[in-house]
Order: structure tokens, then C-alpha cells, then sequence
């Protein structure tokens, strides 16, 4: 697989097309950990310290960088990029529904619905369902009604009802939400690559 890249007017940050698709759907910006959420390939390129935004476009993705020298930095952004890709695990969670209202706000909701989820413990093992990787998406709508599309690490967890219990009841605690539709889907099949570096380290997993 070669990648290219393409340097940017702005110095801090670098163009790369990897000849697949990244994000059909237009354009998205990552602006932290957190808003990556919803990406297994912008979780990872977060993993390297100095990633401090990630722009997806259809056939290209611009990293933008908070310090350091491209000549160093490159090799880590090309090898993640091309392990993502020659994996099974999609760009994007599945998205069950656009959120509505303004953006930053949503965004703040979000955030704070995910901080409530962290409260919810998969009892196989003994960690949070956010770090893990089970939240596929958090899409509040403009009325509070959110959407939060999950999984579990195998089909048919003995686990499943209390999970999806436990997200019902953790995400309608968060001010702003009236009501939470839970989703639980095995597409993308949960893999213990979709755990936060926070959840690998814990479980002595290689990043």
C-alpha cells in the first residue's frame, strides 16, 4: 500500500491520500480524543502525541500537528494509516442518526454523556463500556432524544440486558437528554483494537 502526502500552506499540517476512501460523506474534523470517538483511525492517530486535529475527506485525511518535525513524525501517521487499512475495522463507527442543534453544544453533550457512560462497568471485564470500545456513537437530537448505538465484545454476552440497562439509565441522568433509544449492533464485530490506549495499557495490549 504507498501513501501519499501533500504539504499544506500552513505548516503544521500535512495532507494524506492513502487510494481508498476515507469519508465519503464529505468532511469531518476531529478536535480531540474525545470527538474521535466515533473513529477507530482517528482513535489511533491520537495515540501519537503530537496529533493535535484530524480532518477526514472523501480520498484524503490532513493531520495537523502541535509540534515536533514532520521528518519524524511521518513514519508513525504513515504506519498507523496503513495497519488501519489493511484491517477490517471501518473508518467511521456505524451512526444511527445525526444529531441536531448547534454544534458545539451538541458537541458538549456528548461529552458529557460519554463521561456518564465511563460509569458503566462491563462485569466480564471489570472496565468501563466507553474505553472499551462499545460506544459506537452518541447522536443527541435538537428535541434530547439520543441515540446511542452500542455493542458487546461477543454476540449473545450474557451481559448484554444489564449493558443496555446501564447505558439507558446513565445517559438519561445527563441534563439536556429526555430520552435515550439504545441500539445494539455487532457491525463492525467488536475487536480489543477498538479499546482506548487508556483500556489497552490497563490490559497490557500492545499499541
Amino acid at each position: 500500500m504507498f501513501i501519499q502526502t501533500e504539504p499544506m500552506p500552513d505548516a503544521s499540517r500535512l495532507k494524506f491520500f492513502p487510494g481508498k476512501e476515507v469519508y465519503p460523506s464529505g468532511t469531518i474534523e476531529f478536535a480531540n480524543r474525545e470527538e474521535a470517538a466515533v473513529s477507530p483511525l482517528a482513535q489511533r492517530l491520537f495515540d501519537i502525541p503530537e496529533v493535535a486535529a484530524i480532518t477526514f475527506g472523501f480520498d484524503y485525511l490532513i493531520i495537523t500537528k502541535n509540534g515536533g518535525d514532520w521528518q519524524h513524525l511521518k513514519p508513525a501517521m504513515l504506519g498507523t494509516i496503513m495497519e488501519h487499512f489493511m484491517s477490517d475495522v471501518p473508518v467511521m463507527r456505524p451512526v444511527r442518526k445525526e444529531p441536531g442543534g448547534d454544534a458545539g453544544e451538541t458537541s458538549e453533550l456528548v461529552a458529557e454523556i460519554l463521561t456518564s457512560l465511563r460509569q458503566v462497568i462491563d462485569p466480564e471485564l471489570g472496565y468501563n463500556i466507553v474505553d472499551l470500545g462499545l460506544i459506537y456513537d452518541v447522536a443527541p437530537g435538537a428535541d434530547g432524544v439520543t441515540f446511542v448505538a452500542m455493542t458487546t465484545t461477543t454476540p449473545g454476552c450474557p451481559a448484554t440486558n444489564y449493558l443496555k440497562q446501564g447505558v439507558h439509565e446513565r445517559a438519561g441522568a445527563v441534563e439536556g437528554v429526555t430520552e435515550v433509544e439504545v441500539d445494539l449492533t455487532y457491525e463492525p464485530p467488536w475487536t480489543p483494537e477498538m479499546m482506548s490506549p487508556e483500556a489497552k495499557l490497563h490490559f497490557g495490549i500492545d499499541q
